[in-house]
């Protein structure tokens, strides 16, 4: 079996860190071979603050997934970036068909996304060039101008950007692991991949990836991301509050959330008593199931106030017509579907991670959706390869950007091409 049949997933988390690797089989399904998960270590709101403790627990996430496959199957991987240094921005540009024919070809169209990108400083890096859609010779909406007559073409794209210096110690923490990176991927639409229906997208939708350390935020738009964002509060937040409401340890009222937590204290019937344990000299204690569930409902509540307000601060006054999609650790939280119907109205579900047939039990959790977004992520993108820190493509400036892109252009037009 040749080695690029293989994908690699790593999401490095503020809790978690899981690897995942998979092969495509003969029929062209993707069947999971290994997975590992460690707790993080030296991860704090998506930036590495001990790049050693990072890579010892990636080393050990990676050596648990290829455990029953054997070493020396993970060639380049996909690794999930999230953190408040992320920005996006949309950006409009128009090029001229020079050709006699005047049809649209994808020379013209990796021209167009090459124009798209915008110009950065030596502090960023631009993660991902997506084309949201054309205006040909004046004719908006048009998803696939490759084969129609035109003398003008415009592309609206979304940009995402990075801190150049996060995300190469990012590389740097996998790369020591002696693995490649292929693709560093925005872990909210990583998990877009896997838990979106094509029907959500259309529509119009906000995805959120509720994670320990941050809230990661993607709103579609007819098909294709349109905005972006990252709230740097998450699951952890949560478990502080209720580490100061219940006076306990931090790592006891992690379990007590994962155990009992509710965010919505009007749907709790009756008495539900709870034992605390003892915690620096106090002995244990009965507390009642409602007495956790408020400070996760204040806390939650104040979250799902900061998701509308970034759908505000994109432009859109209300959630589209396709819903709200939460996934991520912090989905589990019982409650949280009807807290979000009462808070922001509107359709909600919980996202779990679809999209691979014989998806093992253990992964079929919202928790896991970054990590099967990225296998889908690579196999949606295969092909493409990013650069980084190489005499011909540095992680700054716009020439690797170019590079990569290029071949993303080429590589989606062709495939275009092929199912008109």
């Amino acid at each position: 079996m040749p080695s690029d049949t293989f994908y690699t997933a790593i999401d490095i988390g503020n809790s978690k860190i899981a690897s995942l690797v998979a092969r495509v089989g003969t029929e062209g399904e993707l069947k999971i071979l290994g997975t590992g998960v460690m707790p993080s270590q030296g991860m704090n709101k998506g930036r590495i603050e001990s790049i050693d403790e990072v890579r010892a627990a990636v080393a050990t996430s990676l050596e648990e997934a290829q455990r029953y496959i054997g070493r020396g199957v993970v060639a380049g991987v996909y690794v999930g970036v999230s953190g408040s240094h992320i920005t996006c921005v949309n950006t409009k540009d128009v090029v001229q068909n020079p050709g006699d024919i005047k049809d649209v070809d994808a020379h013209l169209l990796n021209q167009l996304i090459q124009s798209s990108f915008p110009e950065v400083g030596h502090t960023q890096e631009v993660l991902h060039v997506i084309p949201i859609g054309y205006d040909v010779d004046g004719l908006s909406g048009v998803r696939n101008p490759v084969g129609l007559h035109a003398d003008e073409i415009q592309v609206d794209a979304h940009v995402v950007l990075g801190d150049a210096v996060v995300l190469k110690n990012t590389i740097k923490a996998v790369e020591s692991n002696r693995v490649s990176v292929q693709s560093l991927v925005l872990q909210s639409l990583a998990s877009a991949e896997a838990t979106l229906t094509g029907d959500e997208r259309e529509m119009g939708a906000v995805f959120v990836d509720i994670g320990a350390g941050t809230t990661d935020l993607a709103i579609y738009r007819q098909g294709s991301p349109w905005y972006s964002a990252v709230i740097p509060v998450g699951g952890n937040q949560l478990t502080k509050d209720l580490q100061v409401a219940l006076n306990t340890s931090f790592y006891m009222a992690e379990e007590i959330k994962l155990k009992w937590g509710h965010v919505y204290p009007d749907m709790l019937q009756g008495s539900e008593d709870i034992v605390i344990p003892s915690y620096q000299g106090q002995p244990r204690r009965v507390v009642q199931r409602k007495q956790i569930a408020e400070p996760l409902n204040a806390r939650m509540v104040e979250m799902l106030k900061q998701i509308l307000l970034k759908v505000r601060q994109s432009g859109l006054r209300q959630i589209p017509d396709g819903g709200l999609v939460i996934t991520g650790g912090c989905a589990d939280l019982a409650g949280l579907q009807e807290l979000a119907i009462k808070t922001l109205g509107g359709p909600v579900r919980i996202g779990h991670p679809r999209g691979i047939s014989g998806l093992p039990t253990n992964l079929r959790k919202p928790a896991f959706s970054t990590a099967v977004g990225l296998l889908l992520w690579g196999i949606k993108h295969q092909g493409e390869r990013r650069y980084y820190g190489t005499a011909q493509s540095t992680l700054f400036g716009k020439k690797s950007f170019f590079s990569r892109f290029k071949r993303e252009a080429k590589s989606k037009a062709r495939s275009e091409v092929a199912t008109r």
